[in-house]
């Protein structure tokens, strides 16, 4: 009799093509849509800018170090030191560590255009860059004489930007506060004793590429989206069955069945089997087009295949239990509020949107063992390598989470004297 009312509901399925449709291709191009769009920001690649910066050079550098290299030579030090002292004045100039090593550098130059300028443009020109760098005259003597001597202040650039530029002129401010901060580091190395040019590199070293502490796979925009939006529309499946199921009810199906002698339990079983194979089916059917579209992959199929499963049955339990509310209310209203209101916020706690490690605190540790946040994180671990064992936790909150929806839909279903 199972056999016969799974085979039914089965039927019902395959027999809509909206609702298959709806399941099957419309995750597949929010996967697509979502890889694209956001990939920068999930990959944690910089986006492509063009970013323009007019220097006004007032500062002459060599006859700034002209000055003090006189200066250090009149001073009573012996030859090696006045030698190494003259070294590290050469080989650290900060400005021309920032226009020749810093915006010619491979993370910078394609990216930084640098147009030289004898004098500030006006008001008008300026608009044309993303921000305007004046260096005042005698920045690079101020900065050996705080260096070497411990006269003067820290020297400071002068920058203007364009605040209709937000993105690039933001760039430009996080450089030179970089840059600023290393100009101080680097004016009182000499007076520690600390050789100056092996920390020359400090600052272009910042902008480099993200490595997993782990050492596990990484995984791509692209892969991201497609666990997220496959483990939100599954719950769809549930909605999905609890509707048809309510309307076996209204068409006397349901009826039907219980003068057979059917008990209610066993209908809701068949509900409840049924909702389990076309979720893992639909399942499959997305992240194999995943695989042959976009290159998602697994390291362990068989781990992939046991979250799937486990993920599946949750499912099912939802659809028993908004079924079971239906049969008691009479109505669709449950269904109706799952599909509208309750799949968008298990999708966005559980992060099938935006990766919750980027929110963090309690939130992602609400998100991890949320219906959707489980199923996530899970297929994620799965995906980067780890074994089955590091998503136990994540497997028993999904597990608890099915026997609460199973005893709830037992006590919530009506019973055969109250059922038709």
């Amino acid at each position: 009799m199972i056999t016969q009312l799974i085979k039914k509901e089965l039927l019902m399925v395959w027999r809509r093509p909206r609702e298959l449709v709806i399941l099957l291709f419309m995750p597949f191009v929010l996967i697509t849509i979502l890889g694209a769009a956001l990939g920068s920001i999930i990959d944690g690649e910089a986006p492509d800018l063009n970013i323009k910066l007019a220097v006004i050079q007032k500062d002459d550098i060599a006859h700034g170090e002209e000055k003090i290299i006189k200066k250090m030579e009149s001073l009573p030090l012996s030859p090696e030191e006045k030698t190494g002292a003259i070294e590290g004045i050469k080989s650290l100039n900060p400005i021309r560590i920032l226009l020749e090593d810093v915006f010619a550098s491979e993370e910078f130059k394609e990216s930084i255009q640098v147009t030289e300028m004898e004098s500030m443009p006006s008001d008008k020109e300026a608009l044309k860059y993303s921000g305007v760098l004046e260096i005042p005259a005698g920045f690079t003597e101020q900065f050996y004489l705080h260096a070497f001597f411990n006269e003067e202040e820290v020297p400071k650039l002068n920058l203007k930007l364009n605040e209709s530029n937000t993105l690039e002129g933001g760039v430009l401010k996080d450089i030179f506060t970089s840059f600023q901060e290393d100009i101080s580091l680097w004016s009182v190395l000499p007076s520690m004793g600390i050789d100056p040019e092996k920390l020359q590199n400090s600052f272009i070293s910042k902008v480099g590429n993200t490595e997993t502490v782990t050492k596990t796979k990484p995984i791509n925009a692209v892969s991201y989206y497609a666990i997220g939006m496959c483990v939100m529309f599954m719950f769809y499946v549930a909605g999905n069955s609890a509707s048809m199921a309510l309307e076996e009810k209204e068409s006397q199906i349901y009826g039907r069945i219980l003068l057979a002698n059917v008990p209610v339990p066993i209908f809701f079983i068949g509900i409840f089997v049924s909702t389990i194979i076309i979720t893992f089916v639909q399942m499959n059917i997305l992240f194999g087009l995943s695989a042959l579209i976009h290159g998602v992959s697994w390291p362990n199929v068989i781990d992939y295949f046991v979250v799937t499963f486990i993920l599946s049955v949750m499912v099912g339990g939802f659809a028993v239990f908004i079924s079971a509310i239906n049969y008691r209310s009479n109505s669709r209203s449950a269904t109706q509020i799952f599909s509208s209101f309750f799949i968008p916020i298990i999708a966005f706690v559980g992060g099938s949107f935006i990766p919750v490690s980027q929110i963090g605190g309690f939130f992602e540790i609400i998100s991890q063992y949320s219906p959707g946040g489980a199923g996530i994180s899970a297929y994620y671990k799965i995906m980067q390598g780890f074994p089955l064992s590091d998503v136990s936790g994540q497997l028993l909150s999904v597990a608890i989470t099915t026997v609460l929806l199973l005893l709830l839909a037992f006590l919530i279903q009506p019973r055969r004297g109250e059922a038709i």
